[in-house]
């Protein structure tokens, strides 16, 4: 984990300050080329093939508190949320007895269980991608981070079975933040850990609200098409891919 003081100060449960100053942020191109100095993923269904699983949990834990019919179309539209923020949403919309706290707290019992009674599964072309970003890393300093809304065990859990832990300078878990994706906390926070101009930073999103928050943040975002999170709209992106090999990252 990096041991730097963050630049962005949370206050009253928002982002509400971030030190932009030229003095502080090095290396951007003023003449509006990327100059990629980080490089930010996403996990749950760019790095891991986690989603089913999610939706899975969702499905049953609303089923026991009595929501019937919920469709995997319907909860797709919160993917890159966080648990609570999703389940304060669905109380307000289906005034399930359960507090938002409660639900959440079920659904990352059960996907915990399910998870972890199986290894994680990598989506096609992450491995290869990550292991490219940190030869980057190593021989020309650029930063690497993963800003997921997972919580901070399951990311470890994550990055621990697929033994890419140490290629990463940060693991940023979104349940850290009063604002969940697509406000642009977590990603404001990630390169102010880093220590790195948000406007040079690259990062890979498969939903929608990922995307969002990425380029609420002034950051380059590529859209990932993944078979896994259909029905998202990442028409915002920079580009977009179909396939994480297809990502040449010496076009930052």
């Amino acid at each position: 984990m990096v041991h730097e003081k963050p630049f962005c100060l949370l206050a009253e449960g928002f982002l509400f300050y971030c030190l932009t100053a030229t003095s502080v942020w090095q290396g951007h191109d003023t003449n509006g080329g990327i100059f990629m100095k980080a490089f930010i993923y996403d996990m749950d269904g760019v790095i891991a093939d986690t989603e089913p699983v999610h939706l899975q949990a969702e499905q049953r834990v609303l089923e026991k508190m009595g929501v019937e019919g919920v469709t995997l179309e319907f909860l797709m539209r919160y993917q890159g949320m966080t648990d609570l923020m999703m389940f304060e949403d669905m109380k307000k919309r289906f005034g399930f007895r359960h507090s938002a706290e409660q639900a959440a707290k079920a659904k990352v019992y059960l996907f915990n269980k399910i998870i972890h009674e199986q290894h994680v599964t990598p989506i096609a072309g992450s491995l290869e991608l990550i292991r490219a970003t940190n030869e980057l890393r190593q021989s020309q300093g650029l930063k690497t981070a993963i800003a997921s809304s997972s919580s901070d065990d399951f990311i470890a859990f994550v990055v621990d079975d697929l033994g890419i832990r140490e290629h990463f300078d940060l693991l940023m878990s979104g349940t850290n933040l009063p604002e969940s994706k697509p406000n642009p906390a977590i990603y404001l926070q990630t390169a102010a850990y880093l220590r790195v101009d948000p406007r040079d930073c690259v990062v890979v999103e498969d939903a929608a609200n990922g995307a969002r928050a990425a380029k609420a943040a002034g950051m380059t975002c590529i859209g990932f098409k993944s078979p896994h999170s259909p029905n998202q709209d990442l028409s915002i992106c920079d580009r977009i891919v179909d396939s994480l090999k297809s990502i040449d990252l010496s076009s930052f």
